[in-house]
């Protein structure tokens, strides 16, 4: 039996492990494809893909003819990629040349950073023509910043958005859902030296945020800011308000609240964004007779022809004792009781109709309820509730004392007189349109309050306020005015009396009388030295009223 040599066995066993080696060889493959594929391509993504996030554009706000008040504007941080820069002096010379300096000498000096921030707030145009020079390791990032072209003109209507980029008051905050838009995550694929091979497209129509159109009609807007910062200035009050409705529609044309701020700057105080027209409540006085008087003519408990005595100017109930400004001997017409703001002549009225029916009426012209304009914080108001009324709060109540309005509710109820008696929900915004979606939002009817003779002889009553009455300094020339002032005492919490020195002074109005297309209430609050609407908010109204009409060519009518 032959004996195999060495030298075969070797060959065998060199085969037998070049098998084993492919084998196993084999083997790794197919772990490696079947059973690890995943874990690689995971690993794969992580080095060359990238998740980015497109910043949705904040959605403009518009005035009524198209105006911009509020925009966003993309803003560009400019930074270094050191692993990128191949001619450093030619990166230092492009940025030069756009008045962009950086402490860095060298290439060294930046290390190997691949962000390192050298400009911030660049405009577009800049960016573009650093972009042109295409040289190697400059890089851009992007971020939208909020504008407002016309500076502290509307701010509180427009409201600010805070550090988070979302709506902390007016427009931007109750409309936040609308403007935002929404960020979406983009897909990027880099190769070794972070340079883009591919990237996903998003449509931005379809993420950036909405444009909201409000009935603020800017050059209205400036008129009345104009006016009441004069007012205040002149008058050295605490705060003002003006507002101008269209009272067919509700719309509000203006709405200004002093002191103003500016959005675009720090807020110093959380205070100062309060829009006063909606979110605060004040004692109205004299303008609230509107109530009573309509009231009483509506239910038929009264006519323009009935007089009544007015006590020679003083009248007690019960502890307590009313008086007049403007003292009238003998009996007074229900004109008259108006014109000249007779308190007696008025509670007298009052309690013709009773407590519940003017509760009742109180509650129809918008009081102690929410308008629903489209602004945050709106305030209720405060009445108590007519269960719980003393003998002196009906009388208090019927000259605009120990109960509580706000501005936006006071000049609903004048445009009430104005519009037929129906009161309208008042509008802000006119129509939202973006994202798919465009909606208008149409003037909307409330309730009816009076009936359309009772409006009639209101109108008749307020124009005798403006023509030989409180009112006079209201007229507008050309233009019949019917309106009212008020002048209310300001309660006093510490003292629990009503003050000597602080008054709010008011006048609303509307012209043109015989058919008003205009609805203007003005507040000043707190003013030094002389207090009285007739001679401190008619007037403004008047200034106004006249620049108004001049502006929308409202047809004379006297």
């Amino acid at each position: 039996m032959k004996t195999p040599d060495k030298s075969t066995a070797r060959i065998k066993f060199v085969k037998g492990c070049v098998f084993l080696g492919f084998l196993l060889l084999i083997l790794r493959l197919g772990y490696v494809q079947i059973i690890y594929s995943s874990t690689i391509n995971k690993m794969v993504s992580r080095l060359i893909g990238r998740e980015s996030i497109e910043e949705a554009k904040r959605g403009d706000i518009l005035d009524a003819n198209g105006r911009i008040l509020a925009t966003s504007i993309r803003r560009y941080v400019v930074f270094l990629d050191a692993r990128k820069i191949s001619d450093f002096q030619a990166v230092k010379k492009v940025l030069s040349d756009n008045a962009i300096t950086f402490k860095q000498n060298s290439l060294q000096a930046l290390g190997d950073n691949s962000y390192v921030p050298v400009a911030y707030n660049l405009s577009e145009d800049v960016v573009e023509k650093i972009r042109k020079q295409n040289v190697a390791g400059i890089g851009f990032e992007s971020k939208y910043t909020r504008q407002y072209p016309e500076g502290s003109m509307s701010a509180h209507i427009l409201g600010v958005i805070g550090t988070d980029g979302k709506g902390m008051s007016g427009v931007e905050q109750e409309f936040e859902s609308y403007l935002s838009g929404t960020n979406v995550r983009l897909k990027q694929k880099r190769d070794g030296t972070g340079s883009i091979l591919s990237e996903e497209i998003v449509d931005k129509s379809d993420i950036n945020g909405s444009t909201v159109q409000l009935t603020i009609d800017m050059n209205i807007q400036f008129i009345v800011e104009q006016e009441l910062k004069k007012a205040l200035v002149q008058s050295k009050a605490k705060n003002a308000v003006g507002i101008v409705q269209n009272p067919k529609t509700g719309e509000i044309l203006a709405m200004v609240t002093l002191p103003d701020f500016s959005p675009s700057e720090k807020i110093m105080s959380l205070a100062s964004l309060r829009n006063y027209a909606v979110s605060d409540m004040f004692e109205p006085g004299s303008t609230f007779k509107i109530v009573v008087v309509a009231a009483a003519l509506d239910m038929g408990e009264i006519n323009l022809t009935d007089s009544f005595f007015l006590e020679n100017g003083s009248m007690k109930i019960g502890g307590h004792r009313i008086n007049d400004d403007h003292i009238i001997s003998g009996r007074a017409s229900v004109e008259t009781i108006m014109a000249m703001s007779s308190n007696i002549g008025v509670v007298k009225i009052a309690q013709k109709i009773g407590k519940d029916s003017f509760y009742m009426y109180m509650r129809k012209f918008g009081f102690y309820s929410l308008s629903g304009i489209e602004l945050p914080g709106e305030a209720r108001g405060k009445i108590s509730d007519v269960r719980q009324w003393d003998n002196f709060y009906l009388p208090s109540a019927s000259f605009g004392q120990g109960i509580a309005v706000t501005a936006i509710q006071m000049v609903g109820a004048f445009s009430v007189l104005a519009n037929d008696g129906v009161l309208m929900k008042p509008v802000i915004v006119k129509e939202i349109d973006g994202q798919g979606l465009s909606q208008h939002f149409a003037p909307t009817q409330t309730r009816r309050v009076v009936s359309s003779e009772t409006v009639k002889e209101m109108r008749q009553i307020l124009t005798a306020v403006v023509e030989k009455g409180t009112g006079r300094a209201a007229k507008v020339s050309g233009y019949s005015v019917a309106g009212k002032t008020g002048t209310a005492q300001k309660y006093d919490p510490t003292t629990k009396t009503y003050s000597k020195k602080h008054y709010i002074s008011s006048f609303a109005g509307m012209f043109p009388a015989s058919n008003p297309e205009i609805v203007i209430l003005i507040l000043v609050d707190e003013p030094v030295g002389d207090y009285y609407a007739s001679s401190i908010s008619a007037p403004v109204f008047k200034r106004i009223a006249q620049r108004i009409a001049a502006y929308l060519n409202i047809p004379k009518d006297e």
